[in-house]
Formats: structure tokens, sequence, C-alpha cells
């Protein structure tokens, strides 16, 4: 009796043990929280089609939307170049890379003029959630039309 009493009492334990129970406790679900493969998606929207963008060494692209599957927990570099001789890089092209705090970013800038580039780094969440960025090359002077002073991701619901 007292051996059934002792197995039904480990059996019990072992029930409670890692795993069981903890949700609705603020325990994380690790298939949710934990890094993985994903694959996830990254949206990079390309004001106008001005810039050329390159995304994790890829061919580049003058798209105004680019998506690309990327793996959760990783670091993606954009580079954006202006399309073509009528855009120039300007002082903050991308919005939602890991350099700004919801403002507009410089990235990192190399040479000048139509044949400046620019670069960002934006690490995908754990969370599974899609993610966006956005860029823009900017006529000379950034005008007439100029690049978006808010985030083109925060609008209509990105």
């Amino acid at each position: 009796m007292k051996t059934q009493l002792l197995v039904m009492i480990a059996m019990g334990l072992s029930a409670c043990g890692a795993g069981y129970g903890n949700a609705g406790y603020g325990a994380a679900n690790s298939e949710t929280s934990a890094p993985g493969p994903g694959p996830e998606t990254l949206t990079v929207k390309n004001f106008l089609n001005w810039c050329s963008v390159e995304i994790n060494g890829g061919t580049p692209s003058t798209g105004a939307t680019l998506t690309v599957s990327v793996s959760r927990g990783s670091a993606v570099t954009l580079v954006a170049t202006p399309a073509d001789s009528s855009f120039e890089i300007g002082p903050n092209p991308w919005f939602g890379v890991d350099q700004n705090s919801g403002a507009a970013a410089s990235g990192t800038d190399v040479g000048s003029g139509t044949s400046e580039t620019s670069t960002a780094v934006v690490t995908i969440n754990q969370t599974g959630a899609p993610q966006c960025v956005s860029v823009c090359c900017q006529e000379p002077g950034n005008g007439p039309i100029p690049c978006p002073a808010t985030d083109p991701c925060r609008q209509g619901g990105q």
C-alpha cells in the first residue's frame, strides 16, 4: 500500500513539472517566444521606387514593396542606392531599423551623389509578427516631392 501511494505521489509530481500548467501565469511559451528558423516576413517599402534596395546581399530591386522571408532573431542588412541620377540619399532615409527609436534614421552612408549608399540593419523580432522597414531616396533638396516625415509602415495598418 505504501509503495502504491509513493508511486502515485511520484506520478503526480512529474505531471506538475516544467511545461505543465504554466499557461496563464506569465511563463514563456517556447512556441512563440524562442528564436527559431522562421520564416518570418520582412517588408521593405521603397518610397516611389526612388531607391535600389539590396537585402542581405541579394539582388538589388527598385520595387515599391519588397518582401523577404528571414529567420526569427536574425539581423538583416539593407543597402539603398539611388535608383538613378535623379535621386540621392538624404540625411535620414530609413524608418523601422535598429538605428532609430521610431524616428527617421541616417544609416551608414558611403560615397556621395548618385553613387552614395546607405546601409542599415534591422533585427527581426522574436514574436513572429511581420516587420516593416521603409526607405526613401530623395530628389535633390528633398523636393518638389519630399520624402515622408513619418514612418510609412505605421500608416495604413502595416
